[in-house]
């Protein structure tokens, strides 16, 4: 299966065992986003309904959320299963490829949560990565925990993005961090 890889992402905490698929913008793509407690080490696999593993990741551990572009056009017609597993639980969520495209996620709220932006900081640097399946205008902005504003920048409205910003300089404190896409806007709070 031909695989693009987009990114290995850690983020805030999200509840464990949440899968979500969906079509990559007008092609024969597709984004599979998995979110896990951090703590624990999980894998990602694809499975037909023969149950053939198709792809599994490598044990992914320290990250609470993992992403990846999968080419649908290698896949048959059919129901597949995603599975997210631990040695502590296992989540799936079964989609349907007809015609070589995305055409049903069974029982998922994907369809009603596009992909978010995904923001980690480590070694004093803040990391952000977004999926901007409209190539929406993008800005980022940083405050300090009073309100003010500390940093902020129009980005470049391309399909996915994923920049490092040095933190280095601030002092110590809290911050929030807002990426906005077209109308919408993702936050995170972060310590230095």
């Amino acid at each position: 299966m031909p695989i693009a890889v987009l990114a290995l992402l850690s983020t805030g905490a999200y509840a464990k065992g949440k899968i979500f698929i969906n079509s990559y913008l007008k092609t024969d793509y597709a984004v599979i986003t998995a979110r896990f407690d951090a703590a624990e080490t999980y894998r990602v696999k694809i499975i037909n309904e023969e149950g053939e593993k198709l792809y599994s990741s490598s044990r992914i551990n320290g990250a609470a959320s993992f992403q990846k572009l999968f080419d649908l056009t290698s896949l048959e017609d059919g129901t597949y299963t995603i599975e997210l597993t631990s040695k502590e639980a296992k989540s799936t969520e079964k989609f349907t490829i007809k015609n070589k495209e995305l055409i049903k996620v069974e029982g998922s709220e994907s369809s009603n949560e596009m992909l978010k932006a995904f923001f980690r900081v480590a070694d004093e640097k803040l990391y952000v990565s977004h999926m901007n399946f409209d190539q929406s205008a993008l800005s980022i902005r940083i405050d300090d925990k009073y309100g003010a504003e500390v940093y902020n920048s129009s980005l470049p409205a391309e399909s996915t993005y994923s920049g490092m910003f040095d933190i280095t300089n601030l002092p110590k404190g809290q911050y929030n961090v807002s990426l906005v896409s077209g109308n919408k806007e993702y936050s995170y709070e972060f310590n230095k």
